[in-house]
């Protein structure tokens, strides 16, 4: 839906940003074929900005909460849409974006701005992104139209496929020797600390964590607290249960040990047409 009146049609434009600049915002940030793109971190330094700025230069630098910045903020809104709509289903995306970083909290909100947000949603689901990599405003506004499945958003495909766990004595693994530590995944939350497997005193698999100490960038150990077995293939069960899915870098001893596998891009694709 296009929006014009005759007074906006006579002022200079609030929009700096084309259809086709749109859509490329939108690529940059969420295309191609990983399930978890860069989002907004991959954009140009000032990519978002300048359009802001031009905005408030053009709408005469409105003070927050003004009948102006109302005003300029609508007329904004008008004229995103119909770029958005001229540039197809990217150009909301990156749409969503530059609204988000243009105008203030309650234009945010408005039914037009939502709208937009709405169909960057649906490009983003439709594309295979993993609804872990939309920004959080986006899928706050998601989760408030379709509710939630369990503890994910309803209607929104899992970027994560269930795997069937084979029985520890079913795999065949090294064992470690006394005293041996053996280095088995990458820790999903720090990716600069190693997780490893040391053997204890007594046969026990103790997890161990290794990484940089904060404070003097010193290598250091800990030990990770209750994650330990009796034998080794127990221990990488229980590890495999804790880390979920398969981490930056893991050992091949830890590979069948993960409940879980991402999915690919075009398998999310997929599941949203289905």
């Amino acid at each position: 839906m296009r929006f014009f009146s005759r007074s906006s049609a006579r002022r200079p434009p609030l929009l700096t940003a084309t259809p086709a600049e749109l859509a490329r915002l939108g690529r940059i940030a969420f295309g191609g074929d990983a399930i978890h793109p860069p989002g907004i971190n991959g954009l140009p330094p000032g990519d978002l900005d300048r359009h802001a700025l031009a905005f408030l230069e053009a709408a005469g630098y409105p003070a927050a909460g003004s009948e102006a910045e109302a005003e300029a903020s609508s007329r904004f809104l008008d004229e995103i849409t119909n770029a958005a709509d001229s540039g197809g289903a990217w150009a909301f995306v990156g749409a969503m974006l530059v609204v988000w970083n243009t105008l203030g909290e309650e234009h945010r909100r408005t039914p037009r701005a939502l709208a937009i947000t709405d169909r960057a949603l649906e490009r983003l689901r439709r594309d295979g992104v993993a609804y872990t990599s939309v920004p959080p405003f986006a899928m706050q506004r998601w989760q408030a139209v379709h509710g939630f499945d369990g503890p994910r958003p309803a209607g929104w495909p899992s970027p994560l496929k269930d795997l069937a766990l084979p029985a520890a004595e079913d795999v065949s693994v090294a064992n470690l020797q006394e005293g041996e530590v053996r280095r088995l995944a990458t820790s999903p939350a720090a990716p600069a600390n190693t997780i490893l497997a040391e053997r204890r005193l007594g046969g026990a698999i103790q997890a161990v964590v290794e990484g940089p100490d904060p404070e003097t960038g010193q290598t250091q150990r800990w030990d990770w607290e209750g994650l330990n077995a009796p034998d080794y293939a127990s221990f990488l069960r229980e590890l495999g249960e804790r880390l979920v899915t398969h981490t930056a870098w893991a050992h091949d001893d830890l590979m069948p040990f993960f409940p879980c596998r991402q999915r690919s891009r075009d398998e999310l694709r997929r599941a949203a047409d289905g």
